[in-house]
Formats: structure tokens, C-alpha cells, sequence
């Protein structure tokens, strides 16, 4: 199935902030009055050489116009630059593209993990075992290299109809295919649910971008995030 940007954005929200969205149909739209709102007040997206504004619903009409203001100049500033502690800038990206390492290549570094691996998840991440093994992290995709976790892939967040990814690799794994292979894998389970798998990053975040590009993401949408 082909989705606009403009639906995958409202996916994609959803997916990460646990929110509900209107078909974004207008390029204003607003949270449903009285439905879970998200914590910040806007966010402003750029695709397809358009503009769209997603404002939570109680942000009064007459601060909107400043905040639309620092939306878009944050827009113009290098991604490297620090802006406001209340203003992100994040990538969205789905995978349209051929990945540079294939899935039975992925296959041999890459497997799912069960709960006979617990004990390493614990080793991995201490402490969060329970969180890795909830059903809304599935699928859950590990790297073992002699006897240790040394990256996870997860749903981070987990709909109806999308899952965005979470990847973590420890360190001194980074930079051996490791996290991709996790990643591809990850991927592939989610679209047999018949699902989307989505990946975002901070806009600063060079090396998540570079894993996202690797395993076939391509940018749909790149958004600001306006808390105050």
C-alpha cells in the first residue's frame, strides 16, 4: 500500500507520542479536544515542499503566531546549532530503498530474541528486562558476538498500524554492521504484521541518520518540535 507524506506523518506522530490525529488533510491541524495530547505545543513538518502545523488543542489562537515564528526560523538554522532547550528538530524517514546489506546477510549476525535471553537483555540494559520483553516491544531483534548482547532492535513505540524503531549497540560494537543487520531484521518482521516500520532521529544525530540511510530509509518529513 502507498501512503502520502502527509500520512505518514500522521503515523508517525501517533506511533511516537501515543496520540490520535485527524486525517491531516488542511495544513493546520489540531489535536482532537478532550483526546490524549501531546507534550508539546507544535510541531511543524516540511515535505513534498509544503508546510504543515500540528498544534495541541489548547494553544490559544493568539500565541500560535509567535510560535509558527520560531518553528520556522528554527527551520534556517544548521542542524548542528543549538537553538532552545524547548525546540527540537527531528527526521522522519520510512524505508523505500534497497539496503546496503541484504536480510540473509543480516541473517547471520542478527536473530529474534526470547526469553531464554533474559538474562543477557539484563546484562545489556540492567534493570529494563521487563520493558524489552513487553508485548509492544516486539519484535525484539539481538546480536550475540561470543556469549554477549551487543544490539537491540525494538519497537519503541507500537500502533494499530506502524512501529517505530528504538536500536541501541553498545559502544565499542559500533560501526560493524551490527546495529544494521538488527535494524534490517527488525524491519522485515514488522512488515509481515503488515505494518510500518518507521525510523527518526534527531536532526544532529549524523550517525543514526547515516544507520537509517544504510538499512533503506528515506526522509519524508523533517519536523520541528515547539514545547514552549
Amino acid at each position: 500500500m502507498v501512503f502520502t507524506s502527509r500520512a505518514l506523518l500522521r503515523l508517525h506522530l501517533e506511533a511516537v507520542w501515543g496520540v490520535q490525529l485527524p486525517p491531516i488533510i488542511q495544513n493546520s491541524v489540531e489535536f482532537w479536544r478532550g483526546g490524549i495530547q501531546p507534550p508539546w505545543k507544535l510541531y511543524v513538518a516540511e515535505m513534498e515542499g509544503e508546510q504543515v502545523a500540528i498544534w495541541r488543542s489548547d494553544v490559544a489562537v493568539y500565541d500560535r503566531k509567535a510560535l509558527l515564528e520560531r518553528a520556522n526560523e528554527a527551520f534556517t538554522v544548521p542542524s548542528t546549532e543549538y537553538i532552545s532547550q524547548y525546540i527540537s528538530r527531528e527526521v522522519a524517514l520510512h524505508q523505500v530503498a534497497s539496503p546496503t546489506m541484504s536480510i540473509a546477510s543480516a541473517q547471520q549476525v542478527a536473530r529474534l530474541l526470547t526469553p531464554d535471553d533474559q538474562a543477557l537483555v539484563e546484562l545489556f540494559d540492567p534493570g529494563e528486562v521487563s520493558y524489552y520483553f513487553h508485548p509492544d516491544r516486539y519484535p525484539l531483534i539481538g546480536v550475540i558476538i561470543e556469549g554477549r548482547l551487543l544490539s537491540i532492535a525494538h519497537s519503541s513505540r507500537r500502533t494499530a498500524e506502524a512501529c517505530e524503531l528504538g536500536i541501541e549497540t553498545r559502544p565499542e560494537a559500533r560501526r560493524k554492521g551490527y546495529a544494521l543487520a538488527a535494524t534490517l531484521l527488525w524491519a522485515a518482521q514488522v512488515t509481515q504484521e503488515d505494518l510500518i516500520p518507521f525510523y527518526s532521529a534527531f536532526a544532529n544525530n549524523t550517525a543514526s541518520l547515516g544507520l537509517a540511510y544504510a538499512a533503506g530509509y528515506r526522509v519524508f518529513a523533517r519536523g520541528v518540535i515547539v514545547e514552549e
